[in-house]
């Protein structure tokens, strides 16, 4: 997470997993920008920066980096990360060990098309509502998501087609940190990560 994978930190098992994926992969690298952005937003940028700082230092800091939902939710949505094309309005929301996921997904977008002629992942075509739910947590320098549950549009999608979709279509794209269940090693000297009620308390050593 290089601030989540850091966030635990998206995805839905495409998308709460994509998302997650991409607080630990993206979140130290934003876009730049001139618009102006809310407060939230520019709290989180200063917190990210600070990380980035601290890991970079050879004795770091101990102390504590709190970042809540709103921080976390202002960034995907203001331009602080360079998000995959289709997918909009993310909300992710937290409590102990534990991370809920939304966002609008235009599958059609977000695979070029490839899906519409494989009949067995006709369900990832056109624009969805898709909510997940995942087990987050980071410890000793190591990050992993697992996922409990996705839904489109209110309904739960089977688990083997979401797994077939993923390495299929998202893995080869966002490596191998994007799955139902993944692992990854933690960046900026990010020893652990305690995800809570919407906020995650990062620690680095």
């Amino acid at each position: 997470m290089k601030a989540l994978r850091c966030i635990a930190t998206l995805p839905v098992a495409p998308s709460l997993v994509l998302l997650i994926a991409l607080l630990g992969t993206s979140l130290l690298a934003p876009l730049r920008g001139q618009q102006a952005h809310s407060p939230a937003f520019t709290s989180a940028e200063q917190k990210f920066a600070w990380l980035g700082e601290n890991g970079r230092s050879a004795n770091p800091s101990t102390r504590p980096t709190v970042l809540t939902a709103n921080e976390w939710n202002a960034y995907l949505n203001e331009g602080g990360v360079k998000l995959p094309e289709g997918i909009a309005n993310i909300r992710i929301s937290s409590e102990a060990g534990v991370a809920h996921g939304d966002a609008e997904i235009d599958f059609d977008r977000l695979t070029a098309n490839r899906t519409r002629n494989n009949p067995f992942l006709a369900l990832f075509t056109g624009k969805h509502q898709v909510t997940a739910i995942a087990h987050v947590r980071a410890a000793n320098g190591v990050g992993s998501v697992e996922v409990d549950s996705v839904l489109f549009d209110g309904v739960e999608v089977p688990r083997l087609a979401l797994e077939y979709f993923a390495n299929r279509y998202l893995r080869p794209k966002y490596g191998n940190a994007v799955g139902m269940d993944s692992s990854f090693a933690l960046h900026n000297r990010i020893d652990a990560a305690v995800v809570g009620a919407n906020q995650v308390t990062i620690i680095q050593r």
